[in-house]
């Protein structure tokens, strides 16, 4: 047992090592989730085994607790998810309006929540179920299973990329555009150009300290198109709004022809490009869709950092 213990305790070092790399190289991408939770779990069998090759009732329960942890962590997080994202439903159709993208939360919702309902209660009648319905019913629970391991990796990415915090040294800032209406900003595309004015202002602040290294001018990229329910480009009306809060017309670098996340990217890119060949940028959009934008960022070329604007 002990030779088993410390070759687990070894693999798991070395599988963190991995680990660090990969986050190291590339924080926004999905990997990064998947090698930390299995990671995770990993832990909890070195531990596990720790506790069951030592003496005492103490360390024996610990080990019987983290297997029953790891053995409800799944259904427990799935019914948590299931309920957070049932409520989250209207509050993005108020702000984004309905459609079948902005209906997923619901869509996921329902099957977490109904999962561990319909699968428990066929699992209880399988003898009596037919062979093929059988293995349907078994199909569906490994898709079930892979399905909320998926999300949970998904998740777990997302924090990891969140941890990294944009140093005050960049030459460019995306701003992520979202619906406009008559009135100009929606309060969540208003949320996005005020965390945006606030890096601007940190760094400003910072360019004019004595000493300072990092001087350079930030340059602000609105980026959104017109969409066919929405006045004006949201580029536009966002520029408007940076220039009331103080923002020089000349810090400002107008994309208003992108109608999706990706070509945010890159249209921006091709315009960060013609201004400098080698630059830093970030971009800002809202704390849920940060990641996602992290991954379009990498699938268009930039080499970006985000700041989340919390929602309002």
């Amino acid at each position: 047992m002990n030779e088993l213990i410390n070759f687990a305790g070894k693999a798991t070092v070395i599988y963190f090592a991995v680990f660090c790399l990969f986050y190291i190289s590339d924080k926004r991408r999905i990997i990064n989730g998947v090698l930390l939770t299995i990671g995770l779990f990993l832990i909890m069998a070195d531990l596990t085994l720790l506790a069951l090759n030592t003496h005492g009732s103490f360390w024996l329960f610990a080990g019987v607790g983290l297997f029953l942890s790891a053995l409800f962590f799944f259904p427990i997080l799935s019914l948590i998810l299931g309920a957070v994202f049932l409520i989250r439903s209207p509050q993005l159709w108020e702000k984004e309006g309905i459609s079948l993208q902005h209906s997923l939360s619901l869509i996921f919702g329902l099957a977490f929540l109904l999962g561990w309902l319909i699968l428990p209660l066929g699992l209880s009648h399988s003898q009596s179920l037919p062979w093929f319905l059988n293995l349907a019913l078994l199909a569906g629970a490994v898709l079930y299973l892979y399905l909320i391991f998926t999300f949970v990796c998904y998740l777990v990415s997302s924090w990891l990329f969140k941890l990294n915090r944009p140093l005050l040294n960049q030459d460019f800032l995306i701003i992520l555009g979202c619906k406009v209406n008559s009135q100009g900003l929606t309060p969540l595309l208003k949320q996005r150009c005020d965390r945006a004015l606030a890096f601007y202002h940190k760094q400003e602040a910072k360019k004019k300290r004595l000493f300072s290294s990092r001087k350079k001018s930030l340059i602000l990229i609105p980026s959104g198109g017109q969409g066919p329910d929405e006045p004006r480009a949201e580029a536009d009306v966002m520029k408007e709004y940076l220039m009331e809060q103080g923002v020089p017309e000349a810090r400002i670098l107008v994309e208003n022809k992108s109608v999706s996340t990706y070509e945010n990217m890159v249209f921006s890119k091709q315009l960060m490009d013609q201004q400098k060949k080698s630059y830093k940028c970030l971009f800002c959009t809202s704390d849920y869709h940060v990641f996602r934008a992290g991954l379009l960022s990498r699938k268009a070329g930039i080499g970006a950092a985000a700041a989340s604007a919390h929602e309002p």
